[in-house]
This record gives structure tokens, sequence and C-alpha cells, in this order.
């Protein structure tokens, strides 16, 4: 019996290894986006699949319930979609494979996160994740203010982001990205109610420090994706509270953020005018011939990411409802890249040809969802998506009446573990919105992260609310928050 246990212990941690891998290490090497990087994190990830398989179903290990399966089930028909397009379509078949294996690994990292990893071990992986990211927050920074980020751990730094903070990512977007997560991970621990001060002071170390990395690395979308992620904490932040403060939080908060906009309008000069600049727009002037609008947006089609963007929808329209194929938007580039104004047969050259670049990734991670899998594809995917969104607004709407019904035995012992519920929708809320005008989720670390989370945020949700306050015996109802009371561990 020993021996088994010790097995069972050794699997178990195995598990917790793997995940604290691909979460907390994987992102240092550059977001695994190298290929050299990507291969070795998945097949360690096998392994991971091997013992959380074992833990299932050999062991009996397991805690979801038939809510959260069903939400995780919603994501298969999707998977199995890449899995036929990859075979039945044109595909390179290396692209196409890690690009498959994408969406599986990130699928995969939830699910073992949510069926088998053990009660004890959530807490080790959480805060493990948060180490990781804040050492990651401080790396930036000081890499940033000491060297300039000439250098990315010991590669040399692109010449094109020089003055932008970037981190262990060769791209300073990314690296805004992955400091989004912390900010989450911080937001999500400074507003649930059961936290004690120590890591609330935590929480908002993390919100600061993930805050400054993201808006030193100078990315427009991380500043949008911020407001974004403030703005999901004003609606959806403050459930535990009763009604009327909620709202009274939910006006201060509102009045903050303007005030912080605002100072930072008027102060962060350089950041502003990465804005105001892009594309060439401060030099639009409006004229009788031209009018401002179709200056503006003839100047954004000229932009990088217009140029990707358009080239992107035509591709698209060439095989709406299945998609080009699976990985595929790096490989017909030259043939849509140029602007579909020209005539071959009249010899009519289109007027922006884009033979200065190449585009491996549409900087959206939403449209090559689209280019490549077409109407079908980006339907099955947001039925997985919904699914997960659904499941956590249905879990806000539960807590808020919860807290409404048992304020007074809340006071004394309320559930635990809300800040994991949190976390995990901020953060797939952060990069729902920055994946619009920017590949984040092209990064196999920041997608394992962010399966972390969303998969905490999924178990901690099954077992949130399983003992009503009602029920609690009366001796559970003194004995205080920090001891653990009224949480099912």
């Amino acid at each position: 019996m020993k021996c088994w246990q010790y097995f069972q212990a050794m699997v178990a941690g195995t598990l917790l290894g793997v995940l604290l891998a691909v979460g907390g290490v994987a992102p240092w090497f550059f977001g695994a986006w190298e290929m050299w990087w990507f291969w070795p994190f998945v097949a360690l990830l096998s392994v991971g699949a091997l013992c959380g398989g074992g833990l299932i179903v050999w062991l009996q290990q397991g805690s979801a319930s038939h809510r959260a399966t069903l939400v995780l089930w919603a994501c298969v028909p999707f998977l199995c979609y890449t899995l036929l397009r990859w075979w039945a379509g044109p595909a390179v078949f290396v692209d196409a494979e890690r690009a498959v294996l994408l969406h599986v690994s990130g699928v995969l990292v939830a699910a073992l996160v949510v069926f088998a990893l053990r009660d004890r071990h959530v807490p080790y992986l959480f805060w493990g994740l948060y180490s990781s990211l804040a050492v990651m927050s401080l790396y930036g920074i000081l890499n940033h203010l000491l060297t300039g980020s000439q250098r990315v751990l010991w590669a040399p730094g692109y010449a094109q982001y020089a003055g932008r903070a970037t981190g262990p990512y060769f791209c300073p977007d990314h690296f805004a990205g992955a400091m989004e997560l912390l900010v989450c991970m911080g937001l999500g621990i400074l507003l649930d109610r059961s936290v004690g001060a120590g890591r609330r002071l935590l929480g908002g170390l993390a919100v600061g420090f993930g805050g400054a990395a993201a808006l030193m690395s100078l990315s427009r979308g991380a500043g949008m994706t911020l407001v974004v992620i403030g703005g999901l904490v004003v609606i959806w932040g403050f459930q535990q509270w009763p009604i009327r403060v909620r709202w009274a939080w939910r006006v201060v908060c509102a009045m903050a953020g303007l005030l912080v906009l605002a100072g930072a309008f008027a102060g962060a000069q350089g950041y502003r005018e990465r804005f105001v600049s892009y594309g060439g727009l401060n030099r639009v002037v409006a004229t009788s011939e031209e009018p401002l609008h179709t200056q503006v947006v003839d100047r954004l089609l000229r932009t990088s990411r217009g140029r990707m963007f358009a080239g992107s929808w035509r591709s698209w329209q060439t095989a709406p409802w299945f998609g080009i194929g699976t990985g595929m938007h790096r490989h017909v580039w030259p043939a849509v890249a140029a602007s579909g104004d020209g005539d071959r047969d009249a010899g009519v050259w289109p007027t922006l040809l884009n033979d200065d670049f190449h585009s491996y990734e549409v900087h959206s991670d939403w449209l090559q969802l689209l280019q490549e899998y077409g109407v079908v594809g980006m339907g099955l995917f947001l039925l997985g998506f919904g699914g997960i969104v659904a499941f956590f607004w249905q879990c806000f709407r539960e807590v808020a009446q919860d807290w409404t019904h048992h304020e007074l035995e809340y006071l004394d012992a309320c559930p635990r573990d809300y800040h994991l519920v949190l976390a995990g929708f901020l953060s797939l809320g952060a990069m729902a919105f920055h994946s619009l005008g920017d590949f984040n989720l092209q990064m196999p670390g920041t997608v394992w992260m962010l399966a972390i989370l969303v998969g905490l945020g999924i178990r901690a949700r099954c077992r949130l609310l399983e003992d009503p306050a009602s029920e609690w015996p009366r001796e559970l109802c003194v004995t205080g928050c920090n001891a653990g009371a009224g949480y099912k561990a």
C-alpha cells in the first residue's frame, strides 16, 4: 500500500512539475516561440498528459463538476476540425502540425489543471506562475533601465524595437501580453474578500510591476488592453459585495480610471505620440479634394498591420467556409500581399506591392483564425470560447447571490479561491481583446500560461459554491476565513 501511495504521489508531483515547466519556464525561452524550444516543451507536456491520464483513469483522481466537463467538451469539435483540416486540406506539414499542437496543447493544459491536478497542488501552481511572471517583470524593467533592452536573455535584441522593454520575448508586444496576465492575477488577489493583508500586498505588487513593465514596452495594444481590463473589473470585479457597495466601488473605480487616463495622456508624451503618429495620422489634414476619413483609411492600410489585415482578408475570401488551411498564412502571403487593384492582363501594377517584408503571422489572432479555418472553424471555436465565458459569468452571478444572502456568515468564514476565478476571467478577456491587433496567442508560452489561469478559474468555480453557507455547521462560521473555514479541500 505504501509503495502504491508513493507511486501515486510521484505521478501527481510529476504532473505539477510539467505544468510549472510549461507555464513558468517555457516563457523564459523566448516564449517557446523558436522552433528549437517549442518541441521540447511539447514533448514534456506529453509526459504530463500521461501522468494526468493515469491519475484520472487508473487512480480515479478528478474533481470537476459535470458543467466543467461540458465546457471543456465544447472545445473538442474545434480541435477535431483542426485535425481534419490538417489531414484533408492543402497544408505544409510541419507548420500545420505546430498550429494544431498550439490549440491542442492549450486545451490539454487547461484540462489537466481542471481534472487531474491534486487539490493541494493548486496553490503551488498559482504562486509558481505568479513568481515566474513577477521575476519576468523585474527582469524586463531592470534590463530596460540598465541596458536599454539591447539583449533578450542571451541573444541580441531586434534593432526596430530599440527603446522598448522586451523582457524574455523578442517582441515587446508579446512581453506586454505576458505582463497583462500578471496584472490580471494581481487584480484577482486584490479583489478577493477572503484574501489576507499579506497576499493583498502581493496582489498590489503584481499590478504595479506588471502594469509598469507593460507600459515600458510602449505597446499600444497593451495600453488599450489595460483599459479593457479595468472595464472588466468595474463590471464584474466586485461581485462579493452587497449591491449598493458594489455600485459605489464601480463609480469610484470608473472615476479613478478616467483620472489615470487623463494623467497618462498628459504626462506620458512619448507613449501618447505612438498613438497619434501611428501610420502618419498626425499629418492628416482635411481638404476638399480628399475627405478626412479617406485619408485615415488610406494611411492605416499602408501600415504593416493594415497590409497584413487586408492580405489576410483577401486570402480568406478565396475559401470563406473552410479556410485556406492550417498554418498556411505565411505560405500564401506572397500571392495575396499586394493590394487587389492590379490587373495582370492590362499590365497595371497594384498600388501596394508588399515586396519589402514577409508576414509569418497576421498580427491578429482572430483574423488569422478566420483566414485559415474559415467560417466553420470560427463558429466551432466560438462555441468553446463562448461556453467558457458563460461559465464564468454564471459563477459571478451565483457568487453575487450567495454573498447577498449570506453576508454575515461569510464575514467570519467565506469560501476561498475566488481570486482564481477572477484572474482566469480577466486573463481570458485581456487576451481576447489584445489578440484583435496582435498575435500573442501564437506564442506557446503565453498560450500555456493563459490555459493554466483559465483552468484554475474553472476548477475554483466548480468548488467555490459546493457548500451553501446556510448548511455550514455553526462552529465553522466562527473560525475565521484565514483558517480556511467553509472551504472544501
